[in-house]
């Protein structure tokens, strides 16, 4: 900082503003490379905490998803030879349809 400030003082005697004002960004940048960062002991913020986990179904929801399963399963030909992300996708839309969603 002291640097900063002599090297200020030594370029304000010299006839061109415009010039003086130059030397000084280009000192004062340079001296600002030099001195220590100013958090040098800052540590790294602590990994975020995970996600909480979604609430536990009640016994009437599960109850109810298993009576929606076994409709789908008499309903649908090929239930079994469905793959799961297309069974999730079937059990989602019954779901909606039940609890009155709309897309």
């Amino acid at each position: 900082m002291a640097e900063i400030i002599r090297r200020a003082n030594s370029a304000t005697g010299t006839p061109s503003k415009t010039k003086s004002h130059l030397s000084f960004m280009k000192n004062s940048h340079s001296a600002l490379k030099k001195i220590m960062p100013l958090h040098a002991r800052r540590k790294t913020p602590p990994p975020l905490p995970p996600k909480p986990s979604p609430p536990k179904k009640m016994k009437k929801q599960l109850e109810l998803e298993e009576k929606w399963e076994e409709e789908l399963e008499e309903t649908i030909e090929g239930w079994v030879a469905l793959s799961s992300q297309e069974r999730e996708l079937v059990r989602k839309q019954k779901r909606d349809m039940e609890m009155g969603y709309e897309d």
